[in-house]
Parts: C-alpha cells; sequence; structure tokens
C-alpha cells in the first residue's frame, strides 16, 4: 500500500510536472536514484586535494590559454601592420596635398602680377558705375519723401475738412429742425456754442428754462465717450436744468431702446437721449414732445428745490452713490478683463509646462523602449475579440519576467503605463475610475496562447464572506489560499491599495491600522512578492524600531 511523505524544496522551485505522472514504484525509484547519484559526487569531490583540483583545472585551461596567446599576438602584429600601411598612405597623402598647395600659390602669384592693373582698371570703372546709381537713387528717394509728406499733409487737412464739414451738417440740420419747430415759442432763441469749450453745439433759450444741445452726424452709434462728454458740460454749465443729446441718423449706445430716453445726473440736471431725429416721421413732433416733457419735468425740479434740506441732501447723496456704484461697476468689468487675460496666460504657461512633461516622458519611456517591445512582442497580441487586459496583470507579468532588468534601468510601474499608451490607441484604454494614475484596462489585445497557458494572474474575488487573493496558474482552485487577516475584507482592501496607489507598505499599515511586517506577509503570501525586501519601502521599514523589535524577539 503506498505512502504519503512530505518533502522540503527551496522556494520559488517547481517540481517537474512528470513526477506527477509516475507510479509510487517509480517515484521511489527516482529518488533512490538521484540520492546514489549525489552521494556518489560527494564522495569523488571529497577524494580530491585542492592540489589536484588545482592542477587538474591548470591542465585542462593550458591548451586554452595558449590558444588566447596565440591570438593575441597574431591581433598584436596585425595591428602593427594596418597602423604602418595607413600611415605611410596619409603622409603620401599630405605630400601631394603640399605640392598643390605649392603649385596653386606660384600660380596665384602670377596672376597678380599680370593682371593687377587690369584688375584695378575694371575695379574703379564699377566703382564709378555704382557711385552715378546711388547717387541717382538718392535723389529719387528724397524725391518721394518730398511727395509723401505732401499727400500725407493733404489727407489729414481732407479728415479735418471731412470731419468739420460733417458736424457743420449735423449742426445746420438740427438748427433748421429747431427753428421750425420753436419759432412760435415764447422767448425761443437759439445761441451758437460749438467754437466755445464745454458748451455744447447750442444753446436753446425759453421763457421758463433753458436747454444744452449736441447734435452728431455719425454713421455708427453714438459712442459712451460722447455721453460722458456732455454729461460733464452739462454738470460744468449749473444754471442749466436740462442737455439734449441728439443724434440725427443713429443710435446712442446704452441708451437706445426707445426714440426717447432720460438720465438724471443728480437732483436738478436731466440729460435727455433722441436717437435716430431725422429717421423719424416727423422730428418736428419728437422735438416738440421732449420740449412739453422738459417742463414738466423742470416744475418737479423747482419744486424739489424747495423740499426741506434733508430730503434734498438725501437725493444728492442717492445720485452721486449711483455715481460711484456705476464707477465701481467700470473698475469691475477692467478687473475681469485682467483676470481673464491671466486666466488665459496661466492657461498657456500650464499647456507649455504640459509639453515639456510630454516630450520628458516620451525621451523617459524611448530609453527602455527595446526592453517593452522584446517583452511585448513575445506575450500580446493585436485581436479583434471583444476582451481586455488589466495593466496591473501586465504589470506583474513584466516584473516576473524581467526581474533583473526592473532594477538595473528603475523602470516604475507610471513608465510602463506610459509605454502601454504608446503601444495601443488612446481610444481602447478604459479607466477603472476618474484618478488617471490608477489602474485601467486595455481593449483589442490579448496573451498570446504559449503565454496564456502560463500567466500568472492575480485575482482578488468575495467568496461567501471572505476576500481571498491568489496567484494561479490553470487548473488552480481559489480556496488554495486562506485570507491573512480575520477582518472581512481586509485582504482584498490592502491588494488593492498596493497593486493600484504607490504609498508604501508603512502607509498602508498605518491606513489599515496593522503592523507593517503583516503588510508583507500578506504580500508574500498572495505570491505579489517573493521575498520580504522587494516590498515598496522595505529599506525604510528596516530602519524603524518596530523592524528592530521584531528582528531582537526572533
Amino acid at each position: 500500500m503506498p505512502k504519503t511523505v512530505i518533502i522540503t524544496i527551496p522556494d520559488g522551485e517547481i517540481l517537474p510536472e512528470v513526477l506527477s505522472t509516475f507510479t509510487p514504484e517509480k517515484t521511489i525509484l527516482a529518488i533512490s536514484i538521484g540520492c546514489n547519484c549525489i552521494e556518489d559526487a560527494e564522495k569523488s569531490i571529497l577524494g580530491l586535494s585542492k592540489e589536484n583540483i588545482y592542477n587538474k583545472i591548470k591542465e585542462e585551461s593550458k591548451t586554452q590559454f595558449e590558444k588566447l596567446e596565440m591570438d593575441l599576438l597574431i591581433e598584436k602584429e596585425m595591428t602593427r601592420k594596418v597602423e604602418s600601411h595607413v600611415s605611410k598612405i596619409y603622409e603620401s597623402q599630405l605630400e601631394q596635398l603640399k605640392k598643390q598647395m605649392e603649385m596653386m600659390r606660384k600660380q596665384i602669384q602670377t596672376y597678380e602680377t599680370e593682371n593687377k592693373d587690369v584688375i584695378n582698371e575694371v575695379i574703379k570703372k564699377e566703382k564709378e558705375k555704382y557711385d552715378f546709381l546711388l547717387e541717382s537713387k538718392e535723389k529719387r528717394i528724397e524725391k518721394m519723401q518730398e511727395t509723401n509728406e505732401q499727400i500725407k499733409e493733404a489727407l489729414l487737412n481732407l479728415t479735418h475738412k471731412s470731419t468739420a464739414h460733417k458736424g457743420s451738417e449735423g449742426e445746420k440740420e438740427f438748427k433748421i429742425y429747431a427753428d421750425e419747430t420753436f419759432m412760435d415759442f415764447k422767448g425761443y432763441e437759439l445761441i451758437d456754442k460749438h467754437t466755445q469749450s464745454g458748451s455744447g453745439d447750442f444753446h436753446m433759450r425759453f421763457e421758463e428754462f433753458d436747454v444744452l444741445v449736441d447734435a452728431k452726424n455719425y454713421k455708427k452709434n453714438v459712442p459712451i465717450d460722447q455721453r460722458e462728454k456732455i454729461k460733464k458740460d452739462l454738470i460744468k454749465n449749473e444754471h442749466l436744468t436740462f442737455a439734449w443729446l441728439v443724434s440725427l441718423n443713429t443710435s446712442i449706445d446704452k441708451f437706445d431702446k426707445s426714440p426717447i430716453m432720460y438720465e438724471w445726473i443728480n437732483t436738478k440736471q436731466c440729460i435727455v437721449y433722441i436717437n435716430n431725429l431725422s429717421q423719424n416721421e416727423n422730428p418736428r413732433k419728437i422735438l416738440r414732445i421732449v420740449w412739453y416733457t422738459c417742463r414738466e419735468l423742470y416744475k418737479l425740479a423747482v419744486e424739489v428745490l424747495t423740499d426741506d434740506v434733508e430730503l434734498k441732501e438725501l437725493k444728492e447723496n442717492q445720485f452721486k452713490f449711483m455715481d460711484k456704484v456705476k464707477n465701481i461697476r467700470k473698475t469691475m468689468r477692467e478687473i475681469n478683463t485682467s483676470l481673464n487675460s491671466t486666466r488665459n496666460m496661466l492657461q498657456l504657461v500650464d499647456d507649455q509646462l504640459k509639453e515639456i512633461l510630454d516630450v520628458e516622458t516620451e525621451k523617459l519611456v524611448e530609453s527602455n523602449y527595446s526592453i517593452f517591445d522584446e517583452w511585448w512582442e513575445a506575450n500580446i497580441e493585436q485581436t479583434s475579440e471583444d476582451v481586455k487586459i488589466l495593466s496591473t496583470d501586465m504589470w506583474t507579468k513584466f516584473k516576473q519576467d524581467n526581474k533583473l532588468s526592473i532594477k538595473d534601468f528603475d523602470v516604475t510601474t507610471d513608465k510602463f503605463k506610459q509605454y502601454i499608451k504608446t503601444k495601443v490607441s488612446i481610444s481602447k484604454i478604459i479607466l477603472k475610475n476618474k484618478n488617471v494614475n490608477s489602474a485601467f484596462e486595455i481593449a483589442g489585445i490579448k496573451w498570446k496562447e504559449s503565454v496564456s497557458e502560463v500567466i500568472p494572474k492575480l485575482e482578488i474575488t468575495l467568496v461567501g464572506a471572505e476576500v481571498k487573493a491568489e496567484k494561479k496558474k490553470v487548473k488552480k482552485s481559489k480556496s488554495d489560499v486562506e485570507p491573512y487577516f480575520t477582518e472581512d475584507g481586509l485582504d482584498k482592501r490592502i491588494l488593492e491599495e498596493y497593486l493600484e496607489g504607490k504609498d508604501d507598505i508603512m502607509k498602508i499599515a498605518d491606513k489599515n491600522n496593522v503592523k507593517t511586517f503583516q503588510v508583507v506577509s500578506l504580500l508574500i503570501r498572495y505570491k505579489i512578492v517573493t521575498k520580504r525586501d522587494e516590498a515598496r519601502g522595505y529599506d525604510k521599514y528596516k530602519e524603524t524600531d518596530e523592524y528592530k523589535k521584531k528582528l531582537s524577539s526572533e
């Protein structure tokens, strides 16, 4: 009847698969033969003395040393001959070049002696020719500059005349409208003030009140600076109650919602904005409506003047307050404009920094392309099937296949992820969460069949109330690994933090309220690392009191 025995082998070693197919008789025979071979080898080694071993190695290596010495001598002789031959070739070429240079120098001297006078004569004629051309060009440039100055002055005169002409036409047109409208009004008189600064174009006098008038004949809307100008003119003329800003053919900015609009600038002065007067069917009717409205407003203004002092001060303060609010709004708009400009500049700087980081990242990844490309070609293939591979699985496989290269070339998880993004389209990368540095899935690729049969997969699955993570091969069940911690879900949470994040083992231990050595033991149990010092941050952990106490207790 066969019996079961326990055999201890080194960590990381795998028993030959054929051993599982042996019968108990074949198994004991294989073990017996192996033991006898090892025993015979140890006895034969012990039978040799150090001197015999040395002589045997020396005798075996003697022929090789002689061959190497002969090769070195031959190579040395060949190098000497090649150097000698090359040296002779260079010396011959240098000699030829010296002879050619001497011949050329003699020829140049001959040409200079024979053609010196001819060359000087030709140079003199060319110089005179170009001096004459230069002089004529300068005269033409001077004439063109004079002509340009004359044209410029003429254009400026025309521009000034045109502006003055337009203003004069607008004033004449309004004068016609005013005379036809108010000629029968008591005390009407239209006084031209366009030559006096700060008085508008006209002052219209009536029996009850006077009006400051500014007529505009613009092709575009009357801008805000003209509104500010008439406002200052009205405040300057304190004896006037009303000012009319009349736009004959266009609208007035910000006051164009109706043909006539009003704006009180204090308790006793008001500005009337009249839009498109000439475009109206009956301009004279519009002017009459404005006059009658101003007469009623004038009566109200007179009543305000008779109000008590306190009410008057309140109203004046209200107007001043509104002026300040307008100034603050204007300042706020300017601040917003500056902020937008600054924001745009910051965005530009941010974009430039991103470009720099992208270039540096590409250089970083390109430095390790040879390692990645060989591994990619050996393990991954394109597919049209609806399959996905997790970047964490690829990183685990890559670490196992390139343990030495990872340390030599300082290959990190971020570099590996960056490399993956260079090999597949961005549309095929599916993020697991909003964090761009976390693990992601890649569609349209799969493991090659020769690799998928033996690829270790890290699976973290919830079975009943237990969380189990295992590194498995095909035909290996999920129940082979028991959870390390008794708390539900703690194994899974710690493994996810280690694989998908950048925290070291000490930070992960603090977050989960466990010991650091327990985190390391968990990683070894699930084959995330094969040795303790491979765990991220283990070097720092070795300097802590926790590590030293545990070491002394063991």
